[in-house]
């Protein structure tokens, strides 16, 4: 036989051999998914739990947790970030509505899986129409009554140390949150908030301004926005100064331009820098 012949027939014969098996999703280690429903509008919902890889030789040690929204989203780079930087935090993603019989049809995108951030992230605006009007009310009590419930029910969870990580519209929701109820978060992470422009006037209503300049304990925000989202940015700005001029007391507030970045690519960014900046607020 030509031996080049010869040659070629060897090298082809452990391709031969190589069988590819049907591909199968990849399980990420470590994440627990906990199905959970809302008391009070009997929304599914999923969380993603991660604990620390030490948690069980941990003792009665209770542990900081990093509550974060559009948990698929957010789960990997969150989990690895996490993972290098604040080995001792328990991570929990919350998903988006799983059963969405209650969800209108007629809605463009209600087909999609992430549809329903659009209604639990935003607040009610005078101008959504009826079937598209902002709920976030309804989902920061669900936070409030039944996620932070479950997980400090059944984790050695520091109640005393939560964190709230949103991104776009879940930094949207993160201000809501903080002109409404802030005391029940330590710690704010609120990247690019999209709609900021909603909130501007709120700080100048009473109820507000009573709220932020009464925290009875140390709060401390990391909010920021792409170099490239100009108008975004601006609007950033605008609310940052508000939050400043009231001279909160126990406020803490860091604000960051992510450089040559826009919405997206700001993104990944931010989720590095602002747990860097966690881990120093989380350091004893």
């Amino acid at each position: 036989m030509n031996k080049h012949l010869l040659a070629a027939l060897f090298f082809f014969l452990p391709l031969a051999a190589l069988k590819a098996s049907e591909p199968r999703p990849l399980e990420l280690p470590k994440i627990q998914v906990v199905p959970i429903q809302d008391s009070s509008t009997g929304r599914e919902y999923e969380l993603l739990i991660k604990l620390p890889e030490d948690y069980a030789k941990s003792g009665a040690k209770k542990h900081p947790v990093i509550y974060y929204t559009d948990a698929i989203w957010a789960v990997e780079i969150l989990s690895a970030t996490v993972e290098y930087t604040i080995q001792d935090a328990i991570l929990v993603g919350i998903g988006w509505q799983k059963n969405r019989v209650d969800w209108q049809k007629n809605l463009a995108g209600a087909e999609k899986e992430w549809w329903s951030r659009f209604r639990d992230l935003r607040p009610a605006l005078d101008k959504d129409n009826h079937e598209n009007k902002g709920e976030a009310h309804k989902f920061l009590a669900f936070l409030n009554n039944d996620v932070i419930k479950y997980v400090e029910g059944s984790y050695r969870a520091n109640q005393d140390n939560r964190t709230y990580f949103g991104y776009s519209l879940g930094g949207a929701f993160g201000v809501f949150r903080l002109l409404n109820q802030p005391d029940i978060f330590q710690n704010y992470i609120i990247g690019s908030p999209s709609g900021l422009a909603s909130y501007m006037g709120s700080l100048s209503e009473a109820g507000s301004q009573k709220t932020i300049s009464g925290l009875p304990k140390q709060t401390n925000v990391f909010i920021s926005y792409g170099a490239l989202e100009h108008k975004l940015g601006d609007n950033v700005e605008k609310f940052v100064g508000q939050l400043r001029n009231r001279k909160p007391a126990n406020l803490s507030l860091q604000s960051v331009v992510i450089e040559s970045a826009d919405h997206n690519t700001a993104f990944p960014k931010t989720s590095v820098r602002s747990i860097d900046w966690l881990a120093g607020r989380l350091q004893p």
